[in-house]
């Protein structure tokens, strides 16, 4: 498994850091793109310091960075979470202005998997319409929106519950949600 994961400044630090935390326990050799602001989102959002967030991963590099320290043809899937709408509008364009949105191009012109955890609280009719269009190009938009009827009791319960979506979409074997019809153990 060579997940990319893309992290932009929204808010939503949390899940980046839940999916990233479950790739590293399933030894997953993940590269991550980071932007240079979301380190501030980071601080703002967590108590976990960018060093912690660089022991998770195989790969590191900030999206400023020239080239892609990792082969997109190499990898089988890039989740972007908390994916920003600015984000998804340079990638539905095919006009990228860094390497975390061109390796989301690239990702989606070789066919793969690309995951967009989109993070806006509320969605204008325009970024409706980038979300549709990105669509119609393979990505699947999955904004962080909880479900209840696991009946969470805490963050970290709907957290998990997203991760493991997310998890699912990427036909990744785990238990860490229970799904909807499923009896509790």
């Amino acid at each position: 498994m060579k997940p990319i994961v893309g992290i932009t400044d929204a808010t939503g630090m949390i899940y980046a850091l839940r999916l990233l935390e479950t790739f590293h326990k399933l030894n997953a050799q993940t590269c991550l793109i980071m932007s240079r602001e979301a380190e501030a989102t980071l601080n703002r959002e967590t108590d976990c310091s960018l060093a912690h967030v660089k022991s998770l991963v195989h790969h590191f590099c900030f999206d400023d960075a020239e080239t892609l320290p990792y082969n997109e043809l190499d990898a089988g899937s890039m989740i972007i979470v908390p994916c920003s709408v600015d984000s998804i509008a340079s990638i539905v364009h095919d006009s990228p202005l860094n390497v975390l949105q061109k390796a989301a191009t690239n990702i989606l012109k070789i066919k793969k998997k690309l995951i967009l955890v989109a993070s806006e609280p509320i969605f204008l009719a325009d970024h409706l319409k980038i979300m549709l269009a990105m669509a119609y190009k393979g990505a699947t938009i999955m904004p962080y929106m909880p479900s209840f009827y696991h009946k969470p009791t805490s963050i970290d319960d709907i957290v998990n519950h997203h991760t493991g979506r997310t998890l699912d979409l990427l036909d990744i074997e785990h238990n860490m949600v229970k799904r909807w019809g499923e009896k509790s153990q």
